[in-house]
């Protein structure tokens, strides 16, 4: 995928006692001496340090504790640091689909799912925590490992893993000390939440290895009804020709591990989770998914296929989609064309499968979630998949908040976009961004300005946008200027949004899309 890439160079840079410091150095045990010396100068000569990771520097408090000096993030302004800054945190939406985690087990990730280990810094509210632990998950490599290249290795587990219980068709609970029990459709929206799949940092590239590297270190600070993750989860490698051997033998190793253990109604069932290519329902056999990158279709039980056409039914819709414009650019090009059109979402697919007699696979339970097809960010349907790519060409860093919430009791918005320039042009850490459909009910527009005007109140702008005009010639309108453009063309982008017809950006519910 292209973006434009806005590599953050001062992301790990901190200014300590007039000594410009990188995160690494402050890590580094080698280096505790003198960046303890630094944090007593800055203490006594300016009473905090600074934190470089944006254009504006920002104070980081320097606190005492155990005679050991320690950083903590300045009241208030955890929100404007750079949202891969060790010192980010948002506390208006933390919105944990698995669990919410001690400090401990946050700490416990935190080595899982992190390169390296992080400085020790104490919260705001005074309790000792890891640095990454004032975010609301712990950040993963994205931005430092290439996304176009798979890395090889995975980290040490985690020494604390969080407990859940999964609810499985046909099975009872077995893990009594779980914190919370789930369904296929928490724990997958959970999983992406965590591997950071759900936002996008300019300085990020990304394609299915970097995704399922994210989601595979993520399992591995999680057990499901007392089994480590990772030995549950499987998450196919992406396809080249040069690695089918591994590809086939990774599945044949798959299958067998089916088949091991008990054959009754508790045996341990595994999660496979890979984009859907296409979904049939042959005559007078079971129906079946295809799979990318892999050769081997899996089967649907009864239950799962209810529950699909049910629950899924946007998905199964966008599959169909998917397929018939593959046959058509096929039929058209006399070759098999890109997969989905460049505005479809691609189709995400989770499933607690099992092996029959013949050692064909069949899930017992299924979930779909339709997602950017190149970020893999979660987009319902075309419109947010065009905001997604607007968002990406243009440099921002945003995050699509997941929720199992009906739409008409949100509290919280869709999207967020950071580090932008209000309406008012004062720089915000902050922008809600909202899409409505045009003919959208009464009661559902009251919801959304409801939720505007509460925004608001927290000094949160909302973009709306309400797409309107044919496919071919939709576009995604003027979206807020990013706080670190020019203030001439920030001006211009903010003139842009009040003249268009189908765009307004306030602080509050808009006028024009009130009814």
């Amino acid at each position: 995928m292209t973006t434009t890439a806005q590599p953050s160079s001062l992301a790990a840079r901190l200014m300590i006692g007039g000594r410009v410091f990188g995160q690494r150095e402050v890590d580094d045990q080698a280096h505790v001496a003198e960046v303890q010396q630094a944090m007593v100068a800055a203490r006594e000569r300016f009473g905090h340090a600074l934190c470089l990771c944006r254009r504006q520097p920002l104070k980081l408090q320097v606190r005492l504790r155990e005679s050991k000096f320690h950083l903590a993030v300045w009241p208030h302004e955890g929100p404007l640091h750079d949202s891969e800054c060790a010192f980010f945190r948002d506390d208006l939406w933390s919105n944990p689909n698995i669990t919410p985690r001690t400090p401990e087990q946050v700490r416990a990730q935190s080595q899982a799912t992190n390169d390296r280990p992080v400085a020790a810094a104490p919260s705001p509210t005074g309790r000792s925590t890891t640095a990454s632990q004032s975010t609301l998950r712990p950040r993963t490599p994205s931005a430092r490992v290439n996304g176009n290249s798979e890395p090889s290795a995975l980290a040490t587990p985690a020494t604390e893993r969080r407990s859940l219980a999964l609810a499985i068709p046909g099975q009872r609970a077995i893990s009594e000390g779980a914190d919370r029990r789930l369904n296929l459709k928490n724990l997958a929206m959970g999983l992406w939440e965590e591997a950071d799949l759900c936002r996008w940092h300019p300085s990020w590239t990304r394609d299915w290895g970097r995704a399922r590297y994210q989601l595979m270190r993520v399992a591995q600070t999680l057990e499901v009804n007392g089994v480590a993750m990772e030995e549950l989860l499987f998450v196919p490698r992406p396809f080249r020709e040069s690695a089918r051997e591994q590809l086939n033998a990774d599945w044949q190793g798959f299958v067998a591990s089916l088949s091991m253990g008990r054959r009754d109604a508790t045996r341990p069932l595994r999660l496979l989770v890979a984009p859907v290519r296409s979904f049939s329902v042959p005559a007078n056999q079971p129906p079946v998914m295809h799979l990318r990158h892999l050769r081997h279709p899996v089967g649907l039980s009864d239950a799962a296929l209810e529950f699909l056409r049910n629950d899924c039914r946007t998905a199964l819709r966008q599959l169909q989609a998917n397929d018939n414009e593959a046959r058509i650019n096929k039929a058209i090009e006399g070759k098999a064309a890109i997969p989905y059109g460049k505005r479809n979402p691609e189709v995400m697919g989770f499933f607690l499968v099992e092996v029959n007699s013949r050692g064909g696979v069949f899930a017992r339970a299924a979930w779909l979630m339709n997602v950017h097809p190149r970020s893999f960010i979660p987009a319902n349907n075309p419109n947010a998949v065009l905001l997604v790519d607007a968002l990406l060409d243009s440099g921002h860093a945003f995050q699509r908040i997941l929720t199992d919430v009906q739409p008409m009791k949100k509290t919280a918005p869709d999207w967020l976009v950071r580090h932008v320039v209000g309406p008012n042009g004062q720089t915000v850490a902050r922008a809600a961004l909202d899409v409505l459909d045009r003919g959208s009910s009464p009661e559902y527009l009251q919801t959304r300005h409801a939720m505007a005007a509460s925004l608001a109140a927290k000094g949160v702008p909302t973009w709306t946008w309400v797409p309107g005009g044919s496919w071919a010639e939709r576009r995604v309108p003027a979206l807020p200027p990013r706080d670190e453009q020019a203030a001439e063309e920030a001006q211009q982008r903010l003139q842009e949004i009040s003249t268009c017809a189908d765009a307004d950006y306030q602080f509050g519910p808009s006028p024009r899309f009130s009814t």
